[in-house]
């Protein structure tokens, strides 16, 4: 029986935006760095592939009424390979803001810090307000910052194979430090970049740091096909999990690759009862009024929707081409699918936007949360979930402690980890 894979995306105290709200949280230590080695802890206890941490150019744009980055991921990363073991570290790598000489260099320097257990989740950003920080007066259209993503990934690995731990050789007696034979000047002169390279960190021993995509956008999945070992998608229910993973694997065929893994994001609240664990969302939903979630939803479908019935089925949804206001294309798209398909009141949709919204949600009891994982996984929705617990560290606590025995004891999880390698824990044995 083939295991599923599981990662975590840490995010302040948790992915509900009212986590920090609760009494006991742990907002007062967001800017300490031994909490977020807790976490990575807690993960590495639950064996889980990765630990995952988001990034954005901006202070909150989510409107959480706090701050939603703190430290800078690569910083965070260097901290945390010190006190993890086996775990994947991955962090998240703007290609419309860094540079791909910079960025292979400081991912480079992490595999070799970690052992081998780094991974780089390449977005293109989304919000104008990051632009604003990069001497942009607004971010490049979709396409073109596509573009720029794959022109710095393929830089990105262009330059770690310029230069190979086989080109130390260190020589004393003649003199001689390197062989050069085995370091190759890359003489990228591209649309976006010109970069000669080589490199001047030798890649590991243990191969490049792995790559990875967020989103379900159209360029993201061109992306995702060509150049990345696992994708973080987004899908509310089985059917667009099933077709997007599908969808992946037809891009993938084409490019001669094998498929990157699918890992839909996954919030789940889970007790000894389900009673319990409802009780804990319905909490964090009341901390939103219902008049900021019509506002965030407005500004999610791009529209002014207070006079829509709460009640009433929600209206039919242009297509994202038809759009007049900029929005995130791979959120409105996931909620036009399931307006259409579950056939929602506007109440049901804004229920969904008391948490981190497009992504499915599970509240049970640990058998019941073990079992719906299990069903989409075996019905080809996903290669396993990027978990994005509502608050930290408890709720993820009680995964580690309840759900992931479960899937331990049913063959669908490892017990141990056999690999001290991300691309080992991810059964990439081959890297292009």
């Amino acid at each position: 029986m083939s295991e599923m894979h599981l990662t975590v995306l840490y995010y302040s105290t948790g992915l509900h935006p009212a986590s920090w709200r609760l009494p006991h949280s742990h907002i007062d230590e967001v800017g300490d760095i031994d909490f977020q080695v807790k976490i990575a802890q807690l993960a590495e206890k639950g064996k889980l592939d990765a630990f995952f941490l988001g990034d954005g150019q901006y202070i909150s744009g989510e409107e959480t009424g706090h701050i939603s980055y703190y430290f800078e991921p690569i910083t965070v990363l260097a901290a945390l390979s010190r006190e993890t073991q086996y775990i994947g570290l991955i962090s998240t790598i703007s290609s419309t803001f860094y540079e791909p000489y910079l960025a292979a260099r400081m991912l480079s320097s992490l595999q070799q810090l970690s052992q081998g257990r780094i991974g780089a989740n390449i977005v293109t950003s989304q919000f104008d307000a990051e632009a604003h920080n990069f001497s942009m007066n607004h971010l490049p259209p979709l396409e073109q910052r596509y573009a720029r993503a794959d022109e710095f990934v393929t830089v990105m690995k262009k330059l770690w194979n310029s230069f190979t731990t086989e080109a130390i050789i260190n020589d004393r007696d003649k003199g001689e430090g390197l062989d050069s034979q085995y370091i190759h000047p890359i003489q990228h002169n591209g649309d976006s970049f010109k970069v000669d390279g080589a490199i001047n960190i030798p890649t590991s021993a243990n191969d490049r740091p792995l790559l990875f995509q967020a989103g379900t956008s159209l360029p993201g999945r061109a992306l995702a096909a060509k150049h990345v070992e696992a994708i973080f998608s987004i899908a509310w229910n089985r059917q667009d999990a099933q077709d997007f993973r599908a969808d992946i694997h037809h891009r993938a065929e084409s490019e001669q690759r094998r498929p990157p893994l699918v890992l839909p994001g996954l919030t789940v609240y889970v007790d000894e009862t389900y009673e319990q664990a409802a009780q804990l969302k319905a909490q964090l939903d009341d901390f939103i009024p219902l008049a900021k979630r019509r506002m965030q939803l407005s500004k999610a479908l791009g529209k002014d929707i207070s006079d829509w019935d709460l009640d009433a089925r929600v209206p039919q949804l242009p297509d994202y081409s038809k759009l007049t206001r900029k929005v995130t294309r791979s959120l409105y798209e996931a909620i036009k699918r399931a307006c259409e398909e579950e056939e929602l009141s506007l109440r049901q949709l804004l229920d969904r936007f008391g948490t981190w919204v497009g992504h499915k949600t599970i509240v049970g009891t640990p058998e019941q949360v073990a079992q719906e994982m299990i069903d989409w996984y075996e019905t080809d929705a996903c290669d396993g979930f990027m978990l994005m617990p509502p608050t930290y560290p408890e709720s993820f606590e009680k995964f580690v402690d309840l759900v992931i025995p479960i899937l331990q004891e049913r063959g669908y999880f490892r017990k141990m980890y056999s690999e001290h390698t991300l691309k080992g824990h991810l059964n990439r044995e081959v890297l292009d």
